[in-house]
C-alpha cells in the first residue's frame, strides 16, 4: 500500500491534470491519493483576507474561484454526469467560504481560526476536481475532507503538527473499508482538525507532511512524493547546470537539504515516515518512469563525502552586543523566548563573550529588532543588524566521518576570495552551513560543487 501526493503545480491545467490521473490510474496498488490546492488558490486566499473587503468583493471572488475550478473540470473531463456532480460539490464547498468570508467583513476582525478554515478552502475544491478526473478514466475515487475524515492536531493554528496516534485510530478503519469496496480516497492536504473539531492548518505547503501523517497511520510501504522535477539534485540547476541527480538519500540527508532551502520536500515530511521506516520517492509527474530520489532510513555515502548544496538567499543577522551577552545565566534563553514570541525563527545562532548572533530570514528582521527594543536594558548594550546575507548548506553522510571535507569546502571558498561569516557545524553529522553575502552565493556554490562533483566525475 503506498500513498502518493500531487501538488497544486501538477494540476494547473485540463492537460496537467489528466497527466496526474494516468499515473495514478495506472498504478494497481492500493492506494490513497493526497493533493494540494491548484496552483495559486491558496495565495489568492491569502490575499484577498489580508486586508477589510466590501461585502460587493466576495461575490466577485467567490466567481473567481468558481470560474477557475469549473474550467478545469470541464478540461479534464468528458463525462457530463460527472461533471454535473462535481459541479454540485464545488458550489458547495464556495457555500463555505462565502460565509466565512461574509463573517469576516461583518466582524471587520480575522481571528487564526477563520484564518485557518478560509485557508483550507483550496484543498477542499482540488480533490473535487481530481476526484472527478479519476472518475472520468474508470477509477472509483471519493474526495474527501481531512477533518471529515479524522486527521487530528495539536490545535495550533498557522503550523499546527498532527497528533499520530489520535490520527492513525481515527482514519484507518474509514480508508480499509474505502480499499475493501475498491475505492481510492483522494485526501485534501495541508490542514487537519483539533480534537474539539476547529480547522488548523500544517503551514505553507504542508501537504506533504499531511501525506507522510497518512502513510505514517497506514504503516504504508511507501510514499510518492511528486513534483516537476526528477528529485533531489547535487544543487540547484538553475545556479549550476552541470547539477546532477540524487537516487538515494538518507532521512537526516533529506531533512537537513529541505530545512535549508532545497524547496523539493517541506522539511517536516521526513519525521512520520522515519517511524514507521517508510521509503519516500521523490518523483517527476512528467518522467513518471525514472525512479527519482528514494529517501530511507540510509542513504548512499558518496566517496567525495557530499550528496548536495543547498542554500537560502535572502537572509540576515542580527547581532546582540553586551558585556557577558554570551555567557550570562538566561539572556540567550530571554532573547530566544522574545523572537520566537515574535513569530521569527532563528536558522543558527553563535556566541561569544559579548556579542549573541542569529540566523533569520531577512523578511522577519523589522519584527526581530521590534521584539528585542525591550530588552535594550541591563547586558544588552546594542543591536546591530547585516542584510544580503545567503546561508548555504552542504550536505551529506561522509560529513561527520571522513577527515578533511570541512578544508576542501573552505579552501574552495577561499580561492573565489569569499568571506564566510557564521559557521555551523556539529550540529548534525550529516550537514555543515555557513553564510556569506549575498553577493557571492552563486560563486561560492559553483566551486563547491566544481571541488566535490567535477573532480569527482
Amino acid at each position: 500500500m503506498k500513498v502518493m501526493k500531487f501538488g497544486g503545480s501538477s494540476l494547473k491545467s485540463g492537460e496537467a491534470m489528466k497527466r496526474v490521473c494516468k499515473i495514478i490510474s495506472s498504478d494497481s496498488e492500493l492506494k490513497v491519493v493526497v493533493v494540494s490546492a491548484l496552483s495559486g488558490v491558496t495565495e489568492e486566499l491569502i490575499q484577498f483576507i489580508s486586508q477589510l473587503r466590501k461585502e460587493d468583493e466576495i461575490e466577485a471572488f467567490i466567481k473567481g474561484m468558481e470560474d477557475k475550478h469549473i474550467a478545469l473540470l470541464t478540461d479534464s473531463v468528458d463525462s457530463e454526469t460527472i461533471q454535473k456532480e462535481a459541479s454540485a460539490k464545488i458550489k458547495d464547498k464556495l457555500t463555505r467560504l462565502e460565509r466565512a468570508l461574509y463573517g469576516f467583513v461583518y466582524l471587520e476582525e480575522l481571528t487564526p481560526r477563520t484564518k485557518d478554515l478560509i485557508q483550507s478552502l483550496g484543498e477542499r475544491l482540488s480533490v473535487i476536481v481530481v476526484a472527478a478526473s479519476l472518475q472520468d478514466m474508470g477509477v472509483k475515487a471519493v474526495p474527501i475532507d481531512a477533518d471529515e475524515l479524522g486527521i487530528i492536531t495539536d490545535g495550533v493554528y498557522g503550523g499546527a503538527s498532527a497528533v499520530l496516534d489520535a490520527t492513525a485510530k481515527n482514519i484507518c478503519p474509514r480508508l480499509r473499508h474505502m480499499f475493501d469496496r475498491g475505492e481510492t480516497p483522494v485526501v485534501t492536504g495541508f490542514f487537519g482538525r483539533t480534537i474539539e473539531g476547529h480547522v488548523t492548518i500544517f503551514g505553507r505547503n504542508g501537504s506533504d507532511y499531511s501525506a507522510a501523517v497518512v502513510a505514517n497511520a497506514l504503516n504504508a510501504d511507501s510514499l510518492e512524493i511528486w513534483k516537476d522535477v526528477d528529485g533531489f539534485m547535487s544543487v540547484d540547476p538553475k545556479i549550476v547546470k552541470e547539477a546532477v541527480p540524487i537516487d538515494s538519500l538518507s532521512y537526516d540527508e533529506a531533512a537537513e537539504l529541505s530545512y535549508f532551502g532545497a524547496q523539493v520536500l517541506h522539511p517536516r515530511t521526513v519525521e512520520p515516515a522515519r517511524m514507521k521506516n517508510i521509503t519516500i520517492y521523490v518523483k517527476n509527474v512528467f518522467r513518471p518512469e525514472l525512479r527519482g530520489t528514494a529517501i530511507k532510513p540510509s542513504g548512499v555515502q558518496k566517496a567525495q563525502g557530499i550528496k548536495s548544496i543547498s542554500f537560502m538567499k535572502n537572509m540576515s543577522i542580527i547581532k546582540i552586543y553586551g558585556a557577558g551577552a554570551g555567557t550570562k545565566t538566561g539572556v540567550i534563553s530571554e532573547i530566544s523566548s522574545k523572537l520566537t514570541d515574535a513569530g521569527v525563527n532563528i536558522y543558527s545562532a553563535a556566541t561569544s563573550q559579548t556579542c549573541v548572533a542569529f540566523l533569520i530570514a531577512k523578511h522577519d528582521l523589522t519584527m526581530a529588532q521590534r521584539a528585542l527594543e525591550a530588552s535594550k536594558k541591563g547586558v544588552i548594550e546594542r543591536i546591530e543588524t547585516t542584510d544580503d546575507v545567503a546561508l548555504l548548506c552542504v550536505v551529506g553522510e561522509g560529513l561527520g566521518y571522513e577527515k578533511g571535507i570541512a578544508a576542501r569546502v573552505f579552501t574552495a571558498v577561499a580561492k573565489e576570495g569569499v568571506s564566510v561569516n557564521m559557521i555551523s557545524a556539529g550540529a548534525s553529522l550529516v550537514a555543515y552551513h555557513f553564510t556569506v553575502d549575498k553577493k557571492d552565493l552563486e560563486r561560492t556554490t559553483k566551486a563547491i560543487h566544481v571541488e566535490f562533483f567535477h573532480k569527482a566525475g
